[in-house]
Formats: structure tokens, C-alpha cells, sequence
């Protein structure tokens, strides 16, 4: 079986895209998923897409995570897939699409930027301190927990992110771990752990729209923000009772080409 795929980035985000025309969503079994994530033996990615059809939606998301799990959100990832779509023709600049936590829009700006229509995130828990570490279960569109940190070292990062998304308070789903450091009120920098990769993510923009709205939620910023990753940087805007927020950024496609995948089942 030669499946066509895609590979994009977002700040480093790396994603492998497939249309559901090629694979259906029964042969995306975990470990074939994981495979073709692997670094060494497959394509390389953080996670996959796989992109279907809709009746009434331009197109539907189903994401999972390198080792094949699957995962309601990846907003970094949903605008890479917006833009293949875009420059495939299958789409117009402007589109309307299913995320596993519900409707999304979308637009490539001439830019080639693409900005994404998030939902307004909601608080999960009061402050909490796994591992002794104060912050916050918050959820917008997948789990994170976000904490305040002046030490954003990847070391540090991976070492304590690795311990807090395995903490029992967040059994058994885990929970992708963000640790931001506020710079100014139009400025913020953050880094990932994330859950399924478990590793210390370049950029990712649902735990960035987490820590935004939890400093908007304490007064501490204002939009327009700007949020700095290793991998680069994104934007977000947002009106003051957080019902029509945006996150912008770069979505670039590598390469594409076609994998034989009668190795990897």
C-alpha cells in the first residue's frame, strides 16, 4: 500500500498530514501511527493528521499524537493542515473544520501566515501543586497545566514536565505541562512538555492559549500578545470576555512524497 503524505512545521512543530482518499481512519492503528512518527525508522513527526471529508465542514481533523494516541486538539497542526488544503485547491482561503473539541475557522493570510479561531479555554481545577509545583489544570481543547517559571531550560523543562504530566492528580489522562515566564504585557515566553510526544515541544499553540488566558484571567496582560518558543514565535488576539480569540503563526510544508506502509502494520 503507497500512501501520498505531506510534511509540514509550525515553529518547529513537525506534523505528517495524510488525506483520508489515501488511509482510512481503521488502518491509523496505534503502533502504525508511532511508526511512522519515529525519527529513526519512518517519516518523522511530532504527531498525524488524518484529514476527512465533511458534509458540513470543509474538512474534519482527527489527530494523534507520535505515539499513536489520539488527541482532541492540536492548533499548531490544524493550521498546517489548512494550509496544505490551501495549496492542494481543495479549499478557500477561509474554512470552517471539526477538531476532536469541536468547530474551528480558519484563514491563510496572503502572508502565507495562517490564524485560527480558538475556543475560549476553561479552568479545570484552583490552584494546585503537583510535585510541589503551583499552577493551574486548564482546558482549551486539550489538557495542560500551566505554571509560572523563571527557569524555562529544557533540562528543567523535561525533567519536572515528565513528573507533573505522570502525576496522580492527573490520572489517567495525563496533561501536557506549559511553564511561562511574563516578560511584559504583550509578551510572554513558554515552553512545553507534551503528553504523547514526551518531550519538550519547539512551539505549541493550545498550551500558549492556556497561559494567555490564565494572565488575562489575572490582569497581568492585554491583547494584542506575542508568545516566544524555542522554535518561534506566535500571536494572539483576543476581546475582553475571550469569545472571539485567534492564534497566529507560520505553517510550512518540508516535503512531501509517498511511503509504502504494507511494513509499518
Amino acid at each position: 500500500m503507497v500512501v501520498p503524505f505531506s510534511k509540514y512545521h509550525a515553529n518547529g512543530n513537525d506534523f505528517i498530514l495524510i488525506l483520508s482518499d489515501h488511509l482510512s481512519k481503521k488502518d491509523l492503528t496505534r503502533p502504525t501511527i508511532s511508526k511512522l512518527c519515529c525519527r529513526h525508522t519512518g517519516i518523522g513527526a511530532d504527531g498525524l493528521f488524518l484529514i476527512s471529508p465533511s458534509d458540513s465542514y470543509d474538512f474534519i481533523l482527527d489527530y494523534y499524537n507520535a505515539d499513536g494516541s489520539w488527541e482532541t486538539l492540536c492548533a499548531n497542526g490544524s493550521r498546517c493542515a489548512t494550509q496544505e488544503l490551501y495549496r492542494l485547491g481543495r479549499v478557500e482561503r477561509r474554512v470552517f473544520f471539526l477538531a476532536g473539541d469541536g468547530p474551528h475557522e480558519a484563514e491563510v493570510l496572503e502572508s502565507g501566515i495562517v490564524t485560527m479561531k480558538m475556543k475560549m479555554p476553561k479552568y479545570r481545577s484552583k490552584k494546585v501543586s503537583p510535585e510541589g509545583v503551583d499552577g493551574y489544570f486548564i482546558d482549551s481543547g486539550a489538557r495542560h497545566f500551566v505554571s509560572e517559571s523563571n527557569n524555562l531550560s529544557e533540562y528543567f523543562v523535561l525533567e519536572l514536565g515528565e513528573k507533573i504530566r505522570h502525576s496522580q492528580l492527573f490520572h489517567p489522562k495525563g496533561i501536557n505541562v506549559n511553564f511561562y515566564k511574563l516578560i511584559d504585557t504583550n509578551t510572554v515566553e513558554i515552553m512545553t512538555y507534551e503528553k504523547g510526544v514526551e518531550k519538550v515541544m519547539t512551539s505549541c499553540a493550545s498550551g500558549s492559549a492556556a497561559v494567555i488566558f490564565h494572565l488575562a484571567s489575572v490582569g497581568l496582560i492585554e491583547s494584542p500578545v506575542l508568545v516566544c518558543s524555542s522554535g518561534g514565535n506566535l500571536n494572539f488576539d483576543f476581546d475582553e470576555k475571550w469569545e472571539d480569540v485567534w492564534s497566529s503563526g507560520p505553517a510550512q510544508i518540508v516535503f512531501s512524497g509517498s511511503i509504502i506502509l504494507d511494513q509499518y502494520f
